[in-house]
């Protein structure tokens, strides 16, 4: 009677086991071939967009994209964040993208920082244009700034590096939801 006992908890034992190996296949297969690998053909497809790697961190999705030589990043941006919207249903996630900062750009960035925050605290993005043409110039860096009505989208460019940030114009952490920051 015992041995049957033990046989029975036995099997009952690596059915579980089994149940769960399948139950999780399955969710990575989802999150593979449901998520991860639609979203990043759609990504592709968009203008500008010349990379796209998707990893999970904690409980959100992050997509790092790597932009063409020339790419507008604010369209890029948008375009990407419009259709991660509609792929990612109600899943938290942000978009990064991929830069390649020289340690001259990073400096330069460091000291332009406070006058961005207040050019878009103020929203005095002429003056901020001017200002940061004034300092670039000096480094001979090439910049553009662009703006909407949520980011403000920088690149500053010297020799093969470039820096891009993507920096919120107003003070919430999130964007419907969703997290957005560069890399």
């Amino acid at each position: 009677m015992e041995g049957g006992k033990d046989f029975r908890f036995g099997i009952a034992v690596i059915a579980l086991a089994l149940t769960v190996v399948v139950c999780l296949g399955g969710y990575h297969l989802y999150k593979e071939y449901g998520i991860k690998k639609p979203l990043t053909e759609s990504l592709l497809q968009v203008d500008g967009v010349q990379e796209v790697e998707i990893k999970e961190e904690k409980d959100s999705q992050v997509i790092l994209l790597t932009l063409k030589n020339g790419a507008d990043l604010k369209t890029v941006f948008q375009d990407a964040n419009q259709l991660a919207l509609e792929k990612m249903s109600n899943k938290p996630y942000s978009i990064e993208v991929k830069d390649n900062p020289s340690p001259d750009l990073t400096s330069l960035y460091d000291d332009l920082e406070l006058g961005i925050h207040q050019g878009i605290a103020n929203s005095s993005f002429i003056w901020l244009a001017e200002w940061i043409d004034k300092k670039t110039a000096a480094e001979e860096t090439e910049y553009r700034v662009q703006v909407d009505d949520q980011n403000l989208y920088l690149t500053l460019s010297k020799d093969d590096h470039y820096l891009t940030r993507i920096i919120k114009r107003d003070n919430q952490a999130e964007n419907e939801g969703r997290d957005i920051s560069d890399a």
